[in-house]
């Protein structure tokens, strides 16, 4: 007997360490050792989450703050409150910044005009600081007004954590005399990595047209005037310069560089049928292409590591949730379609069989619904996931979520129909 009791242990024993060593059908997606304070990696278009490295840590972000007020620019372009046309002359403050060399700048002079196309090429390509804040007076009238539209932005996106105290992301001691009241003499802003793909999905999305600007390698500001200044983007990554990769598109967004910051990026490349976005917070080590270096890293990864994969197709029937039974309708039982079109990425292991869909009815509809029933009604909702690896987005972001819809009228059934049916159904519970 103890013989026998030995046995099954072994066996047991065996099975578990067999069943522990076992590889599931999909493997976890983007192991990669970013060297940086933080490092993220999301979907452009859907804010899926595909790599994070303390992502949620606030941290000095430099002149990626710009992301924030060019998409503010942007809008007031869009909503006919600025004309790329429009001029303007910069005040005494942002003169004498200007005139401070060991800032990123172009010479602005009191009695010339500058348009707002011109000071936003220099604010995207060369990171002018001047022309930032110039362009941040055009739109809200004066910097302490415009860093309020800032922080209501982003609360507006779900950003609480923020610490904005000026519009370019400068230290507040290399502002002088427009520093906005009531900041610290030495402060920056802060924000994580979440928060900067946050912003970048946004402005990538709602104004696609940054990236005609950000691709742009170099530019001459106002040539032809004693102004001209060649403009050499920051960006090295884009194609033709130092840490231009063959293999990655890269064609965005924003650097950031201070003392406090270290050497950050927020890039953006498109391949393999989606477009990544990744944010690297002070970079590690000590080459001048660091921050370039991990983001290319992770951007290797990320693509190498994850697929894009039709989950729903609008008006479409999803396996496993086709029909929803009707009582006393017409038909017993209505069609249901997807609402929306929905696109997952997935690890590169997986396939379409592997995608796993969680659905949720909505109130009233848990087992039936009742006729008559209206084409369009929502009768639930669909989560999908990619089997062994749930999927997360940012914020308040559901990128892998749909409404189930009735893709038919059903009308009530008179009452022959439903007498009829009664019967029917009553003899067949006797045989």
């Amino acid at each position: 007997m103890k013989k026998l009791w030995r046995g099954l242990v072994v066996l047991v024993a065996s099975l578990s360490v067999w069943a522990a060593a076992a590889p599931t059908s999909v493997a976890a997606a983007t192991n990669v050792d970013v060297d940086a304070k933080a490092a993220l990696a999301v979907d452009a278009e859907s804010g899926q989450i595909l790599y994070q490295k303390n992502a949620d840590q606030v941290l000095p972000i430099a002149s990626m703050t710009k992301m924030i007020s060019l998409y503010l620019v942007l809008q007031a372009i869009h909503d006919g409150k600025l004309k790329w046309t429009d001029t303007i002359s910069p005040d005494n403050a942002i003169y004498t910044l200007a005139k401070d060399t060991s800032l990123s700048g172009v010479p602005l002079e009191p009695e010339n005009k500058y348009s707002v196309k011109e000071l936003y090429q220099a604010s995207v390509i060369y990171s002018a600081n001047d022309a930032m804040m110039l362009l941040a007076n055009a739109v809200a009238g004066s910097q302490e007004a415009f860093v309020t539209k800032m922080t209501s932005l982003l609360n507006g996106w779900g950003i609480n954590d923020a610490k904005i105290v000026n519009v370019t992301g400068l230290n507040n001691s290399e502002l002088k005399t427009d520093r906005v009241p009531g900041t610290p003499a030495n402060a920056e802003n802060e924000m994580s990595a979440k928060d900067m793909a946050i912003v970048a999905k946004h402005l990538l999305n709602d104004y696609p047209e940054i990236l005609d600007t950000t691709k742009i390698t170099s530019m001459t500001f106002r040539p032809g005037t004693s102004d001209a200044t060649k403009m050499d983007n920051y960006d090295w990554m884009l194609k033709g310069l130092v840490s231009a990769q063959k293999d990655l598109p890269v064609d965005g967004l924003k650097t950031g560089t201070t003392d406090l910051a270290g050497n950050c990026f927020t890039g953006t490349a498109k391949k393999n049928g989606f477009r990544v976005i990744t944010v690297v917070l002070n970079a590690g080590g000590t080459a001048q292409t660091r921050r370039f270096d991990q983001t290319a890293k992770l951007m290797r990864a990320v693509f190498a590591d994850w697929q894009p994969l039709t989950a729903t197709v609008k008006g479409q029937t999803v396996t496993g949730h086709k029909r929803l039974a009707v009582d006393k309708g017409k038909q017993t039982k209505v069609a249901l379609e997807a609402a929306e079109n929905v696109s997952v990425l997935v690890p590169t292991s997986a396939s379409a069989k592997d995608l796993t869909y969680h659905y949720t009815p909505a109130k009233g509809f848990a087992k039936q619904a009742e006729a008559p029933v209206k084409k369009g009604t929502t009768v639930g909702q669909l989560t999908v996931d990619a089997k062994d690896e749930k999927l997360s987005y940012l914020g308040n972001a559901a990128g892998n979520q749909t409404k189930l819809v009735t893709a038919t009228n059903v009308e009530k059934a008179n009452f022959f129909t439903l007498l009829f049916r009664g019967i029917g159904e009553f003899f067949s519970h006797l045989f």
